[in-house]
């Protein structure tokens, strides 16, 4: 008799064990899967973000952590949470990538188990029984952690900003639903106390690792609407101090955050482009196509890897242009009018796929409408995605739900098989799809491959065909790209670098490449970057005759989209380093001048440009120059996160030092000159 409660005993303790020991081991799966991904290397952004590890040096002392966690400007917050943890994998710059992906892919692991927390909640609140609201939690975590689709977030550096945000997003949310559910007890103090906590501490974490994290409040309106208060008698439930409750933690900061969204509307019928090129209206209609393609990636588990270019999207000029633009809004309106009616829909299965809907809409207002960012990004759909495969979840538990109450899942039912193989297909796929990642060639002939119309993708492949010495093949696939997109800036820069490498250039690049630096977008970041490495590489290609990156620059100058931006700093800039190079002192001092006086003077630029005439010998003109432009930090305005950097800098004296050492330097070399030509 004992030796029998003793096996139920253990049985029932397996049991309860069972959904940690299952998210444990899908946790397991997943590391796994990304393990291939490890070795690749960084990419784009990951080095503007990444550089300032090593703007003073090794990160050794308190001041230069707060140097550079007040550095950021991915975004208005400067994102200094998720510049912190940059600091777990390196303190200084250049560094190697793996430990920074290795990282990415715990953070990972840590969002799909508070997921796993998040969704047993929810399903909880929709009338699961405790061990099946687990299960379902486990396997709706499951399906999302191992989604091929997170492959490029994850592997991506610079997004551990995307994926801190989810952290502290799901977390806060998890910890929303614990207090509602104390609440609905008639455990009062520790319902409020923790969902308060949880939504403020939440929000205010997550939006200091990316701005999406201000969604917070309104992810939680969506989930009290559809999940908490159904029936929409919380004044019932929980009195008028719920409902003040809610307007205070929940519809106040929504609205907030809404209403910033919605100052930038009026672009919608002014057409301003802010360096795009399309219109916000445009980018509105674009988006609702993108989104059904996001939701087909997510979903499907489809063998490509769509990667980090999508320059190659056609934009949508109009409802009927192209046609399905018009069946793309239609459908987005439908999933809106699902997720209301989902409120009254009876069963936990029809509710959670309205939550779902309304959680991944609203999880997009920000990124997928109308502000002027790039069409599209995969990892803009990690945190909306959150709860994604809840009702399938909770579907196949419920399927394979037992007959009586204290019975085990049984192993046979259709339906576990099906969540298995699921997982499964999931995990080879983001196995494959990081093997990808951790072969940086291979990932440039994938990228190729599937958008032959991005510029991007070609000028990115044509880059490793010249590394590997492969000039032939490198000219071969820009020349096809070219005849394709015969004015793109990005593809004609590189072809140049092939011509300089091969010691000739085909006909027409020349006038093809001034015609576009007088035209083209350079205040994009790509291209701006791309430009700079073709006049950096002018100076050693004799191939389009002598002065040409002279013409260039004259040319870029000239374009109304490089006025006002640091673009028109960079080539003056350059035009005072030539002449300082053939000897015209005075020309390369105007120039310096003219570039330190424009708008938006970056700290350091004016000790380098002094230190340039200083090297080249003219050591009054530094002295000058410094004399000329006030330091940026004499005049700080506002409280920005840069504003708030060069004070921290100020406060340090890390620049008033320097440029006290080289006025002293200066004033040395002043006197031996003097004292070497008699002169005073």
């Amino acid at each position: 008799m004992t030796q029998g409660r003793t096996s139920s005993a253990g049985w029932q303790a397996i049991r309860r064990l069972g959904p940690p020991i299952a998210l444990a081991a899908l946790l397991m799966a997943a590391w796994l899967a990304y393990w291939p991904g490890r070795t690749g290397a960084f990419l784009f952004d990951d080095f503007s973000n990444l550089a300032p590890l090593g703007d003073y040096g090794r990160i050794d002392a308190w001041w230069k952590v707060v140097a550079y966690l007040t550095s950021g400007f991915a975004g208005p917050t400067g994102r200094p949470l998720a510049l912190a943890t940059f600091l777990l994998d390196a303190r200084n710059w250049p560094a190697s990538a793996e430990a920074f992906k290795l990282t990415n892919v715990a953070l990972h692991l840590l969002n799909g188990a508070l997921l796993a927390g998040l969704c047993a909640a929810l399903a909880r609140a929709l009338g699961l029984a405790r061990r099946p609201a687990a299960w379902a939690g486990v396997l709706a975590a499951g399906l999302w952690l191992l989604d091929p689709f997170w492959v490029s977030t994850t592997l991506y550096v610079v997004q551990r900003m995307a994926m801190l945000a989810a952290t502290f997003t799901f977390a806060g949310l998890w910890g929303y639903a614990h207090g509602r559910a104390l609440l609905a007890q008639g455990r009062r103090r520790s319902g409020y106390a923790w969902m308060s906590v949880s939504l403020t501490l939440g929000t205010l974490l997550a939006t200091l690792s990316k701005e999406n994290g201000a969604l917070l409040p309104l992810l939680a309106w969506v989930l009290e609407a559809l999940v908490f208060d159904r029936a929409g008698k919380a004044g019932e439930q929980g009195g008028p101090l719920l409902l003040w409750w809610r307007r205070v933690f929940i519809v106040l900061p929504a609205l907030l955050v809404l209403g910033y969204l919605a100052t930038f509307l009026p672009g919608l019928w002014t057409g301003a482009a802010a360096g795009r090129d399309f219109t916000p209206l445009q980018r509105l209609l674009t988006e609702s196509r993108i989104v059904w393609t996001y939701l087909g990636d997510i979903w499907l588990a489809r063998t490509h890897d769509g990667g980090l270019f999508h320059d190659d999207i056609a934009i949508s000029t109009g409802l009927l242009h192209p046609w399905s633009t018009l069946f793309a809004v239609l459908g987005i309106l439908g999933l809106a009018g699902f997720a209301a009616w989902s409120r009254r829909a009876r069963g936990p299965v029809w509710a959670a796929a309205g939550v779902a809907v309304a959680f991944y809409l609203a999880g997009q207002v920000m990124e997928s409408t109308w502000l002027q960012l790039e069409l599209a990004f995969e990892h803009r759909n990690y945190l909306p995605a959150g709860l994604m495969f809840l009702p399938l979840a909770i579907a196949l538990v419920q399927a394979a739900a037992p007959r009586q109450a204290n019975a085990a899942i049984p192993i046979g039912r259709w339906s576990v098989w099906l969540a298995a193989g699921l997982l499964a297909l999931m995990a080879l796929q983001t196995a494959r799809r990081a093997d990808v990642w951790g072969k940086p060639f291979q990932q440039a002939l994938v990228w190729a491959h599937e958008h032959p119309d991005s510029p991007r993708a070609q000028g990115y492949l044509a880059n490793f065909w010249s590394q590997t010495g492969n000039d032939a093949e490198a000219a071969r696939l820009l020349d096809a790209a070219l005849r394709r997109h015969p004015r793109s800036l990005i593809l004609l820069i590189n072809r140049a670098g092939v011509a300089c490498a091969q010691g000739e250039a085909p006909a027409g690049l020349r006038a093809a490449l001034l015609q576009a630096a007088g035209h083209a977008r350079l205040a994009d970041n790509v291209t701006q970057y791309q430009f700079g490495r073709l006049l950096d590489g002018m100076g050693s290609c004799a191939v389009f005759g002598p002065d040409f990156d002279l013409r260039l620059i004259d040319t870029a100058l000239r374009n109304p989209q490089a006025q006002g931006t640091v673009v028109q700093r960079d080539l003056i800039h350059r035009l005072a380093l030539r002449a300082l190079a053939h000897g015209q002192t005075r020309q390369a001092y105007a120039l310096d001048l003219q570039a330190l006086r424009l708008p938006g003077l970056p700290v350091g630029a004016r000790l380098r440009f002094a230190v340039e005439l200083a090297s080249a010998h003219h050591p009054q003109r530094a002295l000058d120059l410094l004399n000329a432009v006030p330091s940026p930090l004499a005049h700080i305005q506002g409280w920005s996160m840069a504003a708030l950097h060069q004070r921290w800098l100020r406060h340090v004296g890390f620049y008033q030092d320097s440029e006290a050492h080289l006025r002293r330097v200066l004033a040395r070399e002043i006197a031996a000159k003097s004292r070497a030509t008699g002169r005073p």
